[in-house]
Protein backbone atom coordinates (compact mmCIF):
# COMPACT_ATOMS: atom_id res chain seq x y z
CA UNK A 1 0.00 0.00 0.00
CA UNK A 2 1.43 3.20 -1.03
CA UNK A 3 2.26 6.15 1.47
CA UNK A 4 -0.28 8.05 -0.48
CA UNK A 5 -2.62 6.12 0.13
CA UNK A 6 -2.11 5.50 3.68
CA UNK A 7 -2.05 9.15 4.49
CA UNK A 8 -4.84 9.39 2.81
CA UNK A 9 -6.73 7.41 5.22
CA UNK A 10 -4.85 8.73 8.10
CA UNK A 11 -6.26 12.04 6.96
CA UNK A 12 -9.73 10.93 6.21
CA UNK A 13 -9.70 9.39 10.33
CA UNK A 14 -8.44 12.81 11.67
CA UNK A 15 -11.08 14.64 9.79
CA UNK A 16 -13.41 12.44 11.06
CA UNK A 17 -12.33 13.24 15.01
CA UNK A 18 -12.17 17.12 14.42
CA UNK A 19 -15.58 17.03 13.67
CA UNK A 20 -16.84 14.74 16.23
CA UNK A 21 -15.01 17.78 18.35
CA UNK A 22 -16.65 20.58 16.33
CA UNK A 23 -18.63 21.48 19.42
CA UNK A 24 -15.65 22.73 21.21
CA UNK A 25 -13.40 26.26 21.04
CA UNK A 26 -10.77 26.12 18.65
CA UNK A 27 -7.92 26.14 20.90
CA UNK A 28 -9.38 23.33 22.98
CA UNK A 29 -9.60 21.13 19.28
CA UNK A 30 -6.06 22.35 18.31
CA UNK A 31 -4.96 21.21 21.60
CA UNK A 32 -6.66 17.46 21.60
CA UNK A 33 -5.76 17.00 17.75
CA UNK A 34 -2.03 17.96 18.07
CA UNK A 35 -1.86 15.16 20.46
CA UNK A 36 -4.06 12.79 17.98
CA UNK A 37 -1.95 13.41 15.33
CA UNK A 38 1.21 12.03 16.57
CA UNK A 39 -0.44 9.36 18.14
CA UNK A 40 -2.21 8.06 14.93
CA UNK A 41 0.54 8.56 12.27
CA UNK A 42 2.64 6.38 14.79
CA UNK A 43 -0.22 3.75 14.81
CA UNK A 44 -0.16 3.93 11.46
CA UNK A 45 3.71 3.67 10.77
CA UNK A 46 3.75 0.09 13.61
CA UNK A 47 0.91 -1.09 11.36
CA UNK A 48 3.39 -0.72 8.20
CA UNK A 49 2.05 -3.23 5.37
CA UNK A 50 -0.93 -4.73 7.56
CA UNK A 51 -2.17 -0.73 7.68
CA UNK A 52 -5.71 -0.23 6.69
CA UNK A 53 -8.66 1.67 7.76
CA UNK A 54 -10.01 -1.10 9.50
CA UNK A 55 -6.91 -1.91 11.07
CA UNK A 56 -6.51 1.36 12.18
CA UNK A 57 -10.27 1.17 13.61
CA UNK A 58 -9.37 -1.80 15.25
CA UNK A 59 -6.58 -0.64 17.26
CA UNK A 60 -7.47 2.83 18.34
CA UNK A 61 -11.31 2.62 17.74
CA UNK A 62 -13.68 4.87 15.50
CA UNK A 63 -12.72 8.50 15.16
CA UNK A 64 -15.62 9.66 16.80
CA UNK A 65 -15.28 7.08 19.96
CA UNK A 66 -11.19 7.94 19.90
CA UNK A 67 -12.59 11.58 20.08
CA UNK A 68 -14.97 10.88 22.63
CA UNK A 69 -11.88 9.70 24.78
CA UNK A 70 -9.49 12.08 24.09
CA UNK A 71 -12.24 14.92 25.09
CA UNK A 72 -13.11 12.77 28.47
CA UNK A 73 -9.38 12.53 28.95
CA UNK A 74 -8.79 16.27 29.02
CA UNK A 75 -11.77 16.69 31.24
CA UNK A 76 -14.65 17.99 28.55
CA UNK A 77 -17.93 16.87 28.60
CA UNK A 78 -19.08 14.15 26.31
CA UNK A 79 -20.48 15.93 22.75
CA UNK A 80 -23.96 16.32 22.86
CA UNK A 81 -24.17 16.04 19.05
CA UNK A 82 -22.15 12.88 18.31
CA UNK A 83 -24.13 9.58 20.09
CA UNK A 84 -20.95 7.17 20.74
CA UNK A 85 -21.66 3.39 20.77
CA UNK A 86 -18.48 2.07 22.04
CA UNK A 87 -18.09 -2.06 22.08
CA UNK A 88 -16.95 -3.38 24.97
CA UNK A 89 -14.05 -3.65 25.96
CA UNK A 90 -11.61 -5.63 28.58
CA UNK A 91 -10.92 -3.28 31.43
CA UNK A 92 -8.06 -5.33 33.42
CA UNK A 93 -5.32 -2.35 31.82
CA UNK A 94 -7.86 0.31 32.70
CA UNK A 95 -8.24 -1.16 36.32
CA UNK A 96 -4.53 -1.54 36.44
CA UNK A 97 -3.50 1.67 35.76
CA UNK A 98 -6.08 2.95 38.38
CA UNK A 99 -5.04 0.85 41.54
CA UNK A 100 -1.48 1.77 40.10
CA UNK A 101 -2.27 5.46 40.90
CA UNK A 102 -4.10 4.44 44.10
CA UNK A 103 -1.16 2.21 45.44
CA UNK A 104 1.54 4.80 44.35
CA UNK A 105 0.15 7.54 45.95
CA UNK A 106 -0.57 5.87 49.19
CA UNK A 107 3.12 3.89 49.34
CA UNK A 108 4.87 7.40 48.35
CA UNK A 109 2.79 9.23 51.50
CA UNK A 110 4.08 6.06 53.32
CA UNK A 111 7.61 6.74 52.80
CA UNK A 112 7.57 10.36 53.16
CA UNK A 113 6.34 9.58 57.07
CA UNK A 114 8.78 6.98 57.23
CA UNK A 115 11.95 8.26 55.46
CA UNK A 116 14.05 5.54 54.43
CA UNK A 117 12.13 2.46 56.61
CA UNK A 118 9.89 3.28 53.10
CA UNK A 119 12.21 3.11 50.45
CA UNK A 120 11.89 -0.80 49.60
CA UNK A 121 8.11 -0.94 49.43
CA UNK A 122 8.19 2.46 47.56
CA UNK A 123 10.74 1.40 44.80
CA UNK A 124 9.08 -2.09 44.40
CA UNK A 125 5.74 0.43 43.23
CA UNK A 126 7.02 2.89 41.60
CA UNK A 127 7.94 -0.01 39.17
CA UNK A 128 4.10 -0.43 38.68
CA UNK A 129 3.30 3.70 38.08
CA UNK A 130 6.05 3.42 35.80
CA UNK A 131 4.71 0.73 34.23
CA UNK A 132 0.88 2.27 34.10
CA UNK A 133 2.47 5.67 33.21
CA UNK A 134 3.63 4.12 29.63
CA UNK A 135 0.60 2.02 28.69
CA UNK A 136 -1.16 5.45 29.04
CA UNK A 137 1.18 6.79 26.95
CA UNK A 138 0.83 4.24 24.04
CA UNK A 139 -2.92 3.66 24.55
CA UNK A 140 -4.30 7.05 25.87
CA UNK A 141 -8.02 5.12 25.41
CA UNK A 142 -7.12 4.08 28.60
CA UNK A 143 -7.79 7.09 30.23
CA UNK A 144 -11.68 7.14 29.35
CA UNK A 145 -11.70 3.45 30.55
CA UNK A 146 -9.96 4.62 34.06
CA UNK A 147 -13.09 7.25 34.11
CA UNK A 148 -15.66 4.82 33.61
CA UNK A 149 -14.79 2.28 35.76
CA UNK A 150 -17.30 1.66 38.87
CA UNK A 151 -14.57 2.37 41.70
CA UNK A 152 -13.29 5.58 39.84
CA UNK A 153 -17.15 6.53 39.37
CA UNK A 154 -17.94 6.27 43.18
CA UNK A 155 -14.69 8.10 43.93
CA UNK A 156 -16.17 11.41 41.83
CA UNK A 157 -19.37 10.92 43.53
CA UNK A 158 -17.94 11.11 46.82
CA UNK A 159 -15.76 14.43 46.16
CA UNK A 160 -19.23 15.85 44.09
CA UNK A 161 -21.30 15.26 47.58
CA UNK A 162 -18.06 17.07 49.47
CA UNK A 163 -18.20 19.72 47.33
CA UNK A 164 -21.81 20.07 47.48
CA UNK A 165 -22.14 19.78 51.31
CA UNK A 166 -20.75 21.89 54.12
CA UNK A 167 -16.74 20.87 53.23
CA UNK A 168 -17.64 22.30 50.05
CA UNK A 169 -16.22 25.80 50.56
CA UNK A 170 -13.16 24.32 52.14
CA UNK A 171 -12.30 22.41 48.29
CA UNK A 172 -12.73 25.30 46.79
CA UNK A 173 -10.51 27.74 48.83
CA UNK A 174 -7.53 24.62 48.74
CA UNK A 175 -7.95 24.56 45.03
CA UNK A 176 -7.00 28.53 44.85
CA UNK A 177 -4.12 27.16 46.49
CA UNK A 178 -3.13 24.92 43.46
CA UNK A 179 -0.80 27.20 42.55
CA UNK A 180 1.13 27.49 46.11
CA UNK A 181 0.65 24.02 46.36
CA UNK A 182 2.39 23.23 43.32
CA UNK A 183 5.84 25.11 44.16
CA UNK A 184 6.05 23.49 47.79
CA UNK A 185 5.28 19.99 46.92
CA UNK A 186 8.56 20.69 44.40
CA UNK A 187 10.48 21.92 47.32
CA UNK A 188 9.14 18.49 49.76
CA UNK A 189 9.55 15.91 47.16
CA UNK A 190 13.75 17.73 46.49
CA UNK A 191 13.63 17.59 50.77
CA UNK A 192 12.72 13.77 50.81
CA UNK A 193 15.35 12.80 48.23
CA UNK A 194 17.76 14.62 51.26
CA UNK A 195 16.04 12.80 54.14
CA UNK A 196 15.82 9.16 52.08
CA UNK A 197 19.30 9.31 49.72
CA UNK A 198 21.27 11.69 51.33
CA UNK A 199 23.57 14.05 48.55
CA UNK A 200 24.17 11.14 46.30
CA UNK A 201 23.10 10.00 42.67
CA UNK A 202 19.36 9.07 44.34
CA UNK A 203 19.16 12.58 45.53
CA UNK A 204 19.99 13.88 41.83
CA UNK A 205 17.41 11.53 40.13
CA UNK A 206 15.12 13.09 43.23
CA UNK A 207 15.83 16.61 41.71
CA UNK A 208 14.67 15.55 38.24
CA UNK A 209 11.66 14.06 40.12
CA UNK A 210 11.13 16.94 41.85
CA UNK A 211 11.11 19.16 38.51
CA UNK A 212 8.84 16.66 37.20
CA UNK A 213 6.22 17.32 39.57
CA UNK A 214 6.26 21.03 39.19
CA UNK A 215 5.18 20.49 35.99
CA UNK A 216 2.79 17.66 36.58
CA UNK A 217 0.80 20.29 38.29
CA UNK A 218 -1.09 22.65 35.54
CA UNK A 219 -0.84 19.17 32.79
CA UNK A 220 -2.34 17.39 34.90
CA UNK A 221 -5.20 19.52 34.54
CA UNK A 222 -5.90 19.54 30.31
CA UNK A 223 -4.10 15.76 30.31
CA UNK A 224 -5.07 13.84 33.10
CA UNK A 225 -2.15 10.54 32.26
CA UNK A 226 -0.10 13.35 34.43
CA UNK A 227 -2.25 12.67 37.36
CA UNK A 228 -0.01 9.31 37.70
CA UNK A 229 2.77 11.95 38.24
CA UNK A 230 0.68 14.43 39.94
CA UNK A 231 -0.88 11.96 42.67
CA UNK A 232 1.99 10.23 44.01
CA UNK A 233 4.25 13.57 44.14
CA UNK A 234 2.00 15.41 46.35
CA UNK A 235 1.29 12.10 48.68
CA UNK A 236 5.26 11.68 49.06
CA UNK A 237 5.28 15.74 49.63
CA UNK A 238 2.51 15.67 52.03
CA UNK A 239 4.44 13.00 54.31
CA UNK A 240 7.34 14.35 54.14
CA UNK A 241 5.51 17.83 55.81
CA UNK A 242 4.46 15.77 58.38
CA UNK A 243 8.14 13.82 58.72
CA UNK A 244 9.09 17.34 59.31
CA UNK A 245 6.88 18.71 61.59
CA UNK A 246 7.31 15.23 63.48
CA UNK A 247 10.96 15.85 63.80
CA UNK A 248 10.67 19.68 64.69
CA UNK A 249 7.67 20.09 67.23
CA UNK A 250 9.08 18.05 69.71
CA UNK A 251 12.19 19.40 70.40
CA UNK A 252 10.80 22.63 70.03
CA UNK A 253 8.53 22.08 73.45
CA UNK A 254 11.26 20.13 74.85
CA UNK A 255 12.74 23.21 76.66
CA UNK A 256 9.38 24.19 77.74
CA UNK A 257 8.46 20.78 78.89
CA UNK A 258 11.76 19.78 80.76
CA UNK A 259 11.78 20.26 84.82
CA UNK A 260 13.18 23.08 85.92
CA UNK A 261 13.82 21.44 89.72
CA UNK A 262 15.87 18.41 89.92
CA UNK A 263 17.06 15.91 92.55
CA UNK A 264 19.52 15.11 94.78
CA UNK A 265 22.58 14.20 93.13
CA UNK A 266 22.86 10.26 93.11
CA UNK A 267 26.05 10.10 95.92
CA UNK A 268 29.22 8.33 93.96
CA UNK A 269 31.45 6.07 95.85
CA UNK A 270 35.58 7.46 96.35
CA UNK A 271 37.59 5.16 94.47
CA UNK A 272 39.08 3.61 97.54
CA UNK A 273 37.35 2.56 101.16
CA UNK A 274 39.33 1.59 104.26
CA UNK A 275 37.25 -0.16 107.10
CA UNK A 276 38.71 -0.42 110.83
CA UNK A 277 36.95 -2.25 113.93
CA UNK A 278 36.39 -0.88 117.16
CA UNK A 279 40.01 -1.31 118.18
CA UNK A 280 41.59 0.40 115.18
CA UNK A 281 42.70 -2.10 113.48
CA UNK A 282 42.47 -1.95 109.60
CA UNK A 283 40.02 -4.50 108.31
CA UNK A 284 40.98 -5.87 104.43
CA UNK A 285 38.82 -8.23 101.88
CA UNK A 286 35.40 -6.19 103.27
CA UNK A 287 32.23 -6.61 100.40
CA UNK A 288 30.07 -3.52 100.55
CA UNK A 289 26.42 -3.81 100.04
CA UNK A 290 23.51 -1.11 100.14
CA UNK A 291 20.62 -0.74 101.79
CA UNK A 292 18.88 -2.88 98.83
CA UNK A 293 20.90 -5.54 98.97
CA UNK A 294 22.81 -4.45 95.81
CA UNK A 295 26.31 -4.82 96.00
CA UNK A 296 28.25 -1.43 95.94
CA UNK A 297 31.11 -1.85 92.94
CA UNK A 298 33.99 0.61 92.23
CA UNK A 299 36.66 -0.29 88.81
CA UNK A 300 40.04 -0.60 89.68
CA UNK A 301 42.64 -0.02 87.37
CA UNK A 302 46.30 -1.39 88.34
CA UNK A 303 49.81 -1.53 87.04
CA UNK A 304 49.99 -2.28 83.09
CA UNK A 305 53.58 -3.75 84.16
CA UNK A 306 52.17 -5.74 86.87
CA UNK A 307 54.54 -4.01 89.53
CA UNK A 308 54.12 -4.78 93.09
CA UNK A 309 51.32 -7.18 93.56
CA UNK A 310 50.93 -8.49 89.74
CA UNK A 311 47.49 -10.13 91.53
CA UNK A 312 45.59 -6.98 92.12
CA UNK A 313 47.29 -5.27 88.97
CA UNK A 314 44.71 -6.45 86.38
CA UNK A 315 41.42 -4.29 86.13
CA UNK A 316 38.86 -5.29 88.15
CA UNK A 317 35.25 -3.90 89.23
CA UNK A 318 33.98 -5.52 92.36
CA UNK A 319 32.85 -4.42 95.96
CA UNK A 320 35.60 -5.82 97.82
CA UNK A 321 37.87 -3.20 99.37
CA UNK A 322 40.18 -1.83 100.07
CA UNK A 323 42.00 -1.53 96.65
CA UNK A 324 45.59 -1.59 96.76
CA UNK A 325 47.22 1.43 96.00
CA UNK A 326 49.31 2.53 92.89
CA UNK A 327 51.41 4.71 93.08
CA UNK A 328 54.48 6.30 90.15
CA UNK A 329 58.07 7.00 91.23
CA UNK A 330 59.61 10.08 89.44
CA UNK A 331 60.59 7.99 86.03
CA UNK A 332 56.90 7.08 85.71
CA UNK A 333 57.33 3.52 86.98
CA UNK A 334 54.25 2.04 88.57
CA UNK A 335 54.13 -0.22 91.30
CA UNK A 336 50.74 -1.40 93.52
CA UNK A 337 51.00 -1.28 97.23
CA UNK A 338 49.29 -2.53 99.83
CA UNK A 339 48.55 -1.75 103.42
CA UNK A 340 46.51 1.24 104.68
CA UNK A 341 48.27 4.72 104.06
CA UNK A 342 47.45 6.30 107.42
CA UNK A 343 46.37 5.44 111.14
CA UNK A 344 43.21 6.30 113.05
CA UNK A 345 42.07 6.90 116.31
CA UNK A 346 38.84 5.23 116.96
CA UNK A 347 36.49 7.79 119.03
CA UNK A 348 35.17 5.90 122.40
CA UNK A 349 31.19 6.55 123.23
CA UNK A 350 29.85 8.91 125.90
CA UNK A 351 27.49 6.79 127.16
CA UNK A 352 26.74 3.63 128.07
CA UNK A 353 25.41 2.05 124.57
CA UNK A 354 23.35 -0.44 127.10
CA UNK A 355 21.61 2.19 128.19
CA UNK A 356 20.28 3.58 125.02
CA UNK A 357 19.05 0.36 124.09
CA UNK A 358 17.02 -0.47 127.17
CA UNK A 359 13.29 -0.57 126.53
CA UNK A 360 12.42 -0.26 129.68
CA UNK A 361 13.50 3.36 129.78
CA UNK A 362 11.04 5.99 128.67
CA UNK A 363 11.62 9.30 127.21
CA UNK A 364 8.98 10.64 128.88
CA UNK A 365 9.90 12.63 131.98
CA UNK A 366 8.51 11.17 135.60
CA UNK A 367 7.96 14.61 137.19
CA UNK A 368 7.41 18.27 136.91
CA UNK A 369 9.70 19.98 134.62
CA UNK A 370 10.89 23.46 135.19
CA UNK A 371 9.83 25.02 131.78
CA UNK A 372 12.44 27.88 132.46
CA UNK A 373 15.38 24.93 132.30
CA UNK A 374 16.74 24.02 128.92
CA UNK A 375 18.30 20.42 128.67
CA UNK A 376 20.63 19.68 125.48
CA UNK A 377 21.07 16.17 124.93
CA UNK A 378 24.34 14.95 125.15
CA UNK A 379 26.15 13.31 122.22
CA UNK A 380 26.31 10.27 122.04
CA UNK A 381 29.33 9.42 119.73
CA UNK A 382 32.35 11.94 119.60
CA UNK A 383 33.38 13.91 116.11
CA UNK A 384 34.84 12.29 113.15
CA UNK A 385 38.17 9.92 114.63
CA UNK A 386 41.22 12.10 113.54
CA UNK A 387 43.69 10.55 111.02
CA UNK A 388 47.83 10.44 111.02
CA UNK A 389 49.79 10.08 107.86
CA UNK A 390 51.85 6.98 107.89
CA UNK A 391 54.39 6.39 105.62
CA UNK A 392 54.48 3.99 103.20
CA UNK A 393 57.69 2.00 102.80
Amino acid sequence: MSSTHTRAEVRDYLDRMRAALSDLPDVEISEIMDDADAHVAEVAAELGEEFSAEALTSRLGTPEVYAHELRVAAGYPPSKHVVVVEPPKPVFAARFAFWALVAGTATAFAMGIGGRDGFPLASLVAVFVIWAVVLLHRRPELIGQVGDLPENTALQQALAQAEAGPPGKAIAYLRSLQPAWWLARTVLVAISGVVVAGFGILFLLTLALAALTFMSGPRAKTDRRWLWVSLPAAGLAAGTLLYILGAVLPNATYHDNYPTSYGPPTPTLPNNVYVFDKNGKALTDVYLYDEEGQPIETPFYGCRNGGGDGANSRYREDNRYPRPRVEYDDYGNCRVMSGVPFAVSIPTESLDPSASLDPSASATPSGPVDPSISVTPPSSVSPAPPTVATTSK
